[in-house]
């Protein structure tokens, strides 16, 4: 397992280490590269393709002992995952059920801020503001924003990193090899397109759960 330096926000859990640590091995995956030593850390993964890419995410974050935030549709946090549209509302996704409780209090305790999509207004410059107030953290974002192949990413993380003026690091959600591959920390240097090409090019090629990245209409 690799090195989390000093600064990076961490949560040591005297249960949940060890079973994430011990899980991880089960499943042959692990973490590569190196976490920048930063107290506040913008992490986006490619390429999100299935649900339980979030399975293997939470046992590395488990066995890392890091401490995580992450934004996630209102429905994830009460609802559980169906192969079928049941609403068209995009808040209630999903299948109902009588736990749905127990699923909320788990999520949020594991960092998980929902989204309400059918009225996400200001929602990104309402996060700027609270996490300017934070001392450390390490925000996961999947800048496709489902599991389905898009055109083009969503722009969170890019006015998220420009509004708390801190790098984003791209991480590999590798399947073909088992591994999250962590890569250099990026700066925003550019327009929202020009940070866009940078990302498509590092994660071009990977190969995530069900498919191999790849941005359409590129």
């Amino acid at each position: 397992m690799i090195f989390v330096p000093e600064n990076v926000a961490q949560k040591k859990r005297r249960f949940l280490g060890p079973v994430g640590r011990l899980l991880i091995k089960i499943f042959r995956w692990e973490v590569k590269g190196e976490i920048p030593n930063l107290k506040k850390i913008i992490l986006i993964g490619v390429p999100h393709t299935a649900m339980r890419d979030a399975w293997y995410g939470l046992l590395a974050v488990l066995a890392l002992d890091l401490k995580i935030n992450f934004f996630g549709a209102a429905w994830i946090f009460t609802r559980l995952p169906s192969l079928f549209t049941i609403s068209n509302n995009l808040d209630r996704q999903g299948i109902p059920w009588p736990l749905w409780w127990l699923q909320k209090i788990i999520l949020k305790k594991l960092g998980g801020i929902p989204v309400y999509r059918v009225n996400s207004k200001g929602l990104i410059q309402a996060a700027v503001e609270e996490f300017k107030n934070l001392e450390n953290y390490i925000l996961v974002i999947a800048p496709e924003g489902g599991v389905e192949a898009v055109e083009k990413f969503r722009s969170g993380f890019y006015y998220l990193a420009k509004g708390l003026e801190i790098p984003y690091v791209p991480v590999d959600i590798d399947f073909g090899n088992r591994c999250f591959n962590i890569k250099e920390p990026q700066k925003i240097t550019g327009s929202f397109e020009d940070e866009s090409a940078k990302i498509i090019e590092i994660f071009e090629g990977v190969k995530g759960a069900t498919r191999t990245f790849k941005m359409l209409g590129i």
